[in-house]
């Protein structure tokens, strides 16, 4: 039972960024003049939009999707041999990204609590710690490249995002953020599709039994 549900979880990690983007590619389409490039997704939650309850809906769904693979990574990397501090902070950034999500879902612009979300920490934090608890893994070189990349944009996006590097990104919020929020939400697909493929997996009842029958 505890290998199903950590599959189930782990499967669940590989779907976050298909259901955080999915959602804005659903909702798109019943708001009139929305665009991607100049508008953040958060507006199709907004009450600007004729139909909000899909994209919270699906930013909540986001959000569950997000807590299991937090479940899931604190049950996998120690399988690995992650040192107990880095899987506990690894899962709890992976947790308060998904508390983010169903935050934002039960918080909807203009509520002035959308934008004070108190779990926004997790996001930002995942990649670096994700990529730390993989270090010492030397079937991880291509996925800890990957990490290593986008922490190193993350970086470069700080300045952009934040105005202080001088860059007028009036007009171009929506792409940017979702530049960024690729940056934040891939690592959990592929943090998860790699725990998928290297975690002992337990023999099956089948290959127990033909064992059994060798040795007989």
């Amino acid at each position: 039972m505890k290998e199903k549900f950590l599959a189930f979880a782990l499967r669940s990690g590989i779907l976050v960024p298909l259901l955080y983007f999915g959602t804005q590619l659903l909702a798109a389409p019943f708001f009139p003049g929305y665009s991607f490039v100049s508008m953040v997704a958060s507006l199709l939650g907004s009450d600007l939009a004729p139909y909000p309850f899909i994209f919270n809906l699906g930013a909540m769904l986001t959000g569950i999707a997000t807590i299991l693979a937090s479940i899931g990574f604190f049950l996998a990397l120690p399988q690995l041999g992650t040192h107990r501090l880095l899987t506990w902070l690894t899962s709890l950034a992976l947790l308060l990204n998904g508390a983010g999500s169903l935050w934002a879902g039960f918080f909807p612009l203009p509520d002035p609590r959308h934008g004070a979300n108190p779990f926004t920490v997790g996001i930002f934090l995942f990649p670096i710690l994700l990529l730390f608890a993989l270090w010492k893994q030397p079937h991880a070189r291509p996925l800890k490249a990957y990490l290593i990349l986008t922490n190193l944009l993350f970086i470069v996006f700080i300045p952009i995002m934040s105005g202080v590097s001088g860059l007028n990104t009036q007009g171009y919020q929506g792409l940017l953020q979702r530049i960024v929020a690729l940056i934040f939400f891939v690592p959990i697909s592929a943090g998860s599709y790699f725990l998928m493929l290297h975690i002992k997996q337990p023999p099956s009842s089948d290959v127990i039994k033909h064992a059994g029958e060798r040795t007989v």
